[in-house]
């Protein structure tokens, strides 16, 4: 835990709230509460108790103006053990991490369970609770959301692909799972990046909130780069996902000039019925359409930055016939392919899909 440390002041109301636990007798202390709960009792306790400690006097919204300096993006904090769990949200996101230990992630409806080098990215707006009630060390990183939307989901957009849409509709989209946990197990890698950005945090130096920043965004490339097939979905939504759901969309990026639904269904071993359910309640498009708009995607990329011959592009990508491919490029984007890489060399602004 070298470099993640907690202060004596934190531990020493830890030890606090350990004896509240120990004291209180309550069968249910280690589930979420109402803020009544935290009102009439938690901050009732604490008017008595000869060592004060400072609490949120209302831990029903967090706001930025509450977390912030008007000067930093990013903070960081220990979650406090054995504090019992109260339903809050947060109008920023809030990145999860395990450091030592284990902890209850308790969002939309499920009960999340986070062991050492567990990282659970949680949505703004999203009603949650914390349960901790060992001696874990829970690293909780708030991140404003335009910093956030910047650093993460711009860079999902530059990957431009059929994973990074999956990422963004959970992240910003209608899923009732609103968060992204990766059980990525200890990466001493993105420990090193936290523990760096960490003591940063604390600092003043010049160029302190550009510093962090850099260092956040490096750890969120890194996290997609080493960690995509450790994102763990949802199994209690709506959604129902299956295990394979990010071997399916990675195998369909990597594939997808070729792949057809008749393969991609005896690859993992699934029926087409199955693959194309799983891949309509996941990214909200069947096969077929996911498989377009991924050559739509690479069709605007090449026009933009290649001389390539419109009828090259046309069948590198799968197309035979040529006034099809026009066709669909045509209703994707609404301009021919011809058009299209006009307006890129006038400076257009490109816009996929």
């Amino acid at each position: 835990m070298r470099g993640f440390e907690k202060s004596e002041e934190h531990l020493m109301r830890e030890q606090i709230f350990r004896r509240i636990y120990e004291e209180s007798g309550d069968p249910a202390y280690h589930l979420p509460h109402s803020h009544e709960y935290y009102t009439s009792y938690i901050q009732q306790f604490t008017y008595y108790h000869p060592q004060k400690i400072t609490l949120h006097r209302d831990l029903n919204l967090l706001d930025e103006n509450r977390v912030f300096r008007t000067d930093v993006d990013t903070v960081f904090y220990h979650h406090m053990a054995w504090f019992p769990p109260v339903w809050h949200t947060t109008d920023f996101f809030v990145v999860q991490v395990v450091v030592e230990g284990e902890m209850k992630l308790y969002i939309a409806n499920q009960e999340l369970h986070l062991t050492r080098g567990s990282i659970c990215i949680v949505v703004p707006d999203s009603r949650h609770a914390l349960s901790c009630f060992s001696d874990s060390c829970i690293l909780c990183v708030c991140i404003r959301r335009s910093t956030f939307e910047r650093a993460f989901f711009s860079t999902l957009q530059e990957e431009n692909s059929i994973l990074a849409d999956f990422f963004s509709k959970t992240l910003y989209g209608t899923n009732p799972h609103p968060f992204l946990l990766f059980q990525c197990g200890w990466d001493p890698m993105l420990m090193d990046i936290l523990r760096a950005a960490r003591e940063e945090s604390f600092g003043r130096r010049s160029y302190h909130n550009h510093m962090l920043n850099s260092l956040m965004d490096l750890f969120f490339v890194s996290l997609l780069r080493y960690h995509e097939k450790d994102l763990k979905v949802s199994e209690n939504s709506n959604i129902r996902q299956s295990e394979n759901l990010i071997y399916i969309l990675k195998y369909m990026q990597e594939h997808y000039t070729t792949v057809t639904l008749k393969e991609l269904a005896a690859f993992f071993n699934y029926s087409e019925r199955q693959v194309q359910r799983i891949l309509k309640q996941s990214t909200g498009a069947g096969f077929m359409e996911n498989i377009q708009i991924m050559k739509m995607k690479e069709a605007a990329r090449l026009l933009s930055e290649s001389r390539y011959p419109v009828s090259k592009i046309a069948v590198d990508l799968g197309y035979n016939n040529l006034g099809n491919f026009r066709k669909i490029f045509r209703k994707t984007y609404g301009k021919s392919p011809a058009e299209y890489r006009r307006g890129q060399e006038k400076g257009d602004d490109v816009h996929y899909m």
